[in-house]
């Protein structure tokens, strides 16, 4: 079993702070993550019929990362020793974070069905993570077939905030799975029971919004994880990769002196 990689998911967290993001930064390397997650927009783009444009707009521009902040964040992932990651959300922040040099790239759920943003992410990066989301059957196995033999991971997603546990249906997974692709979960769930049960089921990667304190003001706060779940996360991910072992192992020594006591204890010989 691969080591499930697990992506702490800043989202707009960091509430437009480049202070508050650095310190995200250094705590989610200290708890083990391997991805530090971050959000790519030009506000400007929002579309202008949609609801609450104003409020959206303005919540947005307070939050996006210009030019400058994305070089800062990149280096600082590297002093802290752990990835830098983000989600490009429009069509005109494609060159850019490419430019970046970066080979990942993650697209969100509602633009899981983008055909015009997936084949142009292929263009210019190596890796592509899909979140899936409020993405029917047709729309998920549209864009499997747009980036076949491309470098690519689907999460099983439900974009539900929080979502209960009743409605994870983490069968989802393996059913993704099936279709011939790599798999991983987008978790938006309170606790960290269904991203364990996702990373026993052997998910490649596993995203969990990330916060300071889930007290702060934001939408995605109340639903994120505290630093103290992650390690929780970090830990057992640890575990099951250490206790699944491989397919069919020789005895040990150990169980070798143990099977010369105990096989034919009760005259049962061969």
């Amino acid at each position: 079993m691969t080591h499930t990689q697990i992506i702490a998911d800043v989202s707009s967290n960091h509430m437009g702070d480049m202070n508050i993001a650095r310190a995200m930064i250094d705590v989610a390397a200290q708890v083990g993550v391997n991805w530090v997650k971050f959000q790519s927009w030009t506000a400007d783009s929002l579309r202008k019929d949609f609801p609450e444009y104003d409020a959206t707009l303005a919540r947005h521009k307070k939050s996006q990362l210009s030019d400058q902040d994305h070089h800062a964040l990149i280096e600082h992932c590297k002093k802290a020793g752990v990835g830098f990651l983000t989600t490009c959300f429009d069509l005109n922040r494609m060159d850019f974070l490419a430019e970046l040099g970066l080979e990942m790239i993650k697209v969100a759920s509602p633009d899981c069905g983008s055909v015009k943003l997936l084949e142009g992410l292929m263009k210019r990066f190596k890796r592509i993570i899909v979140s899936t989301g409020m993405t029917p059957e047709t729309e998920v196995k549209k864009a499997i077939d747009v980036t076949r033999g491309h470098d690519v991971v689907f999460l099983h997603c439900v974009s539900l905030y929080p979502t209960p546990l009743d409605q994870v249906n983490m069968k989802r997974m393996d059913w993704l799975r099936s279709l011939g692709v790599r798999v991983g979960f987008s978790d938006h769930s309170h606790g960290t029971e269904a991203g364990k049960m996702a990373i026993a089921r052997g998910a490649e990667i596993l995203e969990k919004h990330y916060t300071f304190s889930r007290n702060l003001p934001g939408k995605d706060q109340s639903v994120s994880m505290q630093p103290e779940d992650f390690k929780d996360l970090v830990d057992f991910a640890q575990k099951c990769a250490l206790m699944d072992g491989v397919a069919n192992p020789l005895l040990s020594s150990e169980e070798e002196r143990m099977r010369q006591i105990y096989v034919g204890k009760w005259g049962n010989n061969r």
